[in-house]
């Protein structure tokens, strides 16, 4: 029976070895993907409406943030976040309090999307490669939701045009969430474990049936 719960195990583990990615558009089973997660709804006081990247990075210190179309320029008002609120910018996730390796398991975000050119995703893994994703423009009024995980880990995310350098446009984002799961030797020892409780439990009835 432990030979059994240990080759579920090493299933488990050469499953996760398999680099996967999932796209949310909803908030909940986003965070059902989750362990510990973070998220910031930007309403820390330590926001000004204008700061650098240094100091917006410093507030919270679980993102690292960099204005690429305007430089330095990163603005907080009414509770949402913009670079210039018409720049492209992005967001590393090297070293939060969630991070594995050398990025987040899973971020999300709420995002207006109202300029012209829309803006999308460029993610970088954590391995070196690179993936664009295309944000829903459907209704440009209201507040969409975006949401990634991958077991590559994402390293960082490039918002602007096609993911490129912008200073046209009007992107912003509110609670932004970044977040890991268990480490997948953790699963196998907590698999492990309940193999063995099993074991335990069905020898304890055995031997009283035969005492």
């Amino acid at each position: 029976m432990i030979l059994k719960f240990a080759v579920a195990a090493s299933m488990m583990l050469a499953v996760q070895a398999q680099a996967t990615e999932t796209s949310f558009a909803d908030r909940a089973p986003f965070s059902a993907a989750l362990g510990v997660s973070v998220t910031d709804d930007y309403s820390n006081p330590g926001y000004v409406f204008s700061q650098s990247n240094i100091d917006m990075s410093a507030v919270l210190g679980e993102t690292d943030y960099q204005s690429t179309g305007f430089d330095n320029i990163n603005v907080v008002s009414s509770a949402l976040y913009c670079a210039g609120c018409n720049g492209s910018f992005t967001l590393s996730f090297g070293t939060t309090s969630v991070t594995q390796g050398n990025g987040v398991f899973g971020v999300a975000f709420d995002y207006f999307n109202l300029g012209d050119p829309s803006y999308d995703a460029l993610v970088t893994f954590a391995d070196g490669d690179s993936e664009l994703y295309v944000l829903d423009t459907t209704d440009r009024i209201a507040f969409a939701f975006w949401g990634l995980t991958s077991t590559r880990q994402i390293a960082s995310i490039a918002f602007g045009p096609s993911g490129e350098v912008s200073v046209f446009g009007a992107f912003g984002i509110d609670n932004l969430t970044v977040g890991a799961i268990p480490e997948p030797t953790t699963w196998a020892m907590l698999i492990i474990g309940v193999g063995l409780i099993g074991a335990a439990g069905r020898s304890r009835r055995f031997q009283s049936l035969m005492g």
